[in-house]
């Protein structure tokens, strides 16, 4: 049995510039993010007697038997990225590969790049591939992108990886991280996690924006331009641990995002922020592209009690979480 796991996140600042080749128009800004005990788990169970590949998301309620791998089919599937992924490893015995993340569906925290993750790490183990960290992000960035058949950002696969809070870092010869070494029990006393019943539905179009950027409109790249100095200009505030002028920046980094896509917040996702804010939390922030999902509080540690069940009392449902240090693990039982 071959078990993995990798965990979710919460972003703060710089997505939909993650996205290539936005950065490289934008000044090569932060993302800022941080992984949270919010994990996706995959079980792998060879089967050396046998070729057959059994493929089961538990999320999904999907089950199916292949008779080899070779057997896999092409072509739009419920499982496609597990289908895309194993034929990538080419797996020489057969297995049986279950999933399952406890993030909600489309609640905006990377759930389905945390499952990525730690698909690949199974398969990456079980192949004996032995291919580095850094070789297997790239993989699963470009096989996320076949199945979804749009850019994806690079920001979500880093914390499922390595964990911890990150800057990841854009550059002309690839794009890497740094850790934030932040108190991350301090900065989980400050943040409460709502979501709100409804799977996302992307309201910001990272291909349209892509796309509107490229063409030079005005309107969109000056947008752009604001989300690229707050990024900048979080970092530091991040690093030094000044909860204060952090929530300061998430507000403005919340008003230039709404300016991007005014129907980032659903009216669900209104209601509960004007509940929370009348309770004392400082900043809401969507999480993700929005329009569904889940939203990030940040909330004066004495009244996050009294924010989370505001929140529960409207409708939502507030999910227990820490920001947590660990990125992928393996866990390899040869018996």
């Amino acid at each position: 049995m071959i078990e993995s796991s990798a965990p979710a996140r919460i972003d703060f600042a710089g997505g939909t510039l993650d996205i290539w080749p936005l950065y490289l128009f934008f000044g090569l800004p932060p993302t800022l993010n941080a992984a949270i005990d919010c994990y996706a788990t995959v079980q792998l169970t060879p089967d050396p007697s046998s070729k057959a590949i059994t493929l089961e998301s538990r999320d999904l309620g999907i089950r199916e038997q292949f008779s080899s791998c070779n057997a896999l089919p092409e072509g739009k599937h419920p499982l496609s990225l597990l289908i895309k992924t194993v034929q990538f490893y080419q797996p020489k015995e057969g297995g049986t590969l279950v999933t399952s993340c406890q993030a909600p569906p489309g609640s905006g925290i990377g759930g389905s790049s945390a499952l990525n993750i730690a698909l690949h790490g199974a398969l990456n183990t079980w192949t004996g591939r032995k291919m580095t960290r850094q070789t297997l992000l790239k993989v699963a960035k470009n096989i996320e992108t076949q199945v979804i058949e749009v850019p994806t950002g690079w920001q979500d696969y880093f914390p499922a990886l390595y964990g911890g809070a990150l800057a990841v870092l854009p550059g002309l010869e690839s794009v890497g991280y740094s850790r934030i070494p932040l108190d991350l029990n301090e900065m989980t006393r400050r943040f409460v996690l709502c979501y709100t019943g409804a799977p996302r539905r992307s309201a910001i179009n990272n291909w349209e924006v892509t796309k509107d950027a490229l063409d030079g409109k005005k309107s969109v790249v000056r947008k752009l331009t604001a989300l690229q100095n707050i990024a900048k200009r979080m970092e530091p505030i991040l690093r030094a641990e000044k909860w204060d002028a952090l929530a300061e920046m998430l507000k403005e980094e919340w008003e230039a995002r709404k300016a991007l896509a005014p129907n980032i917040a659903t009216l669900e996702m209104k209601n509960l922020i004007k509940h929370a804010k009348s309770k004392g939390a400082w900043v809401a922030k969507v999480c993700g592209a929005g329009g569904g999902g889940c939203v990030a509080f940040m909330v004066p540690p004495d009244l996050k009690t009294a924010v989370s069940d505001e929140l529960q009392a409207r409708g939502g449902t507030v999910l227990p979480f820490r920001f947590v240090k660990r990125g992928l693990q393996i866990k390899h039982d040869r018996r």
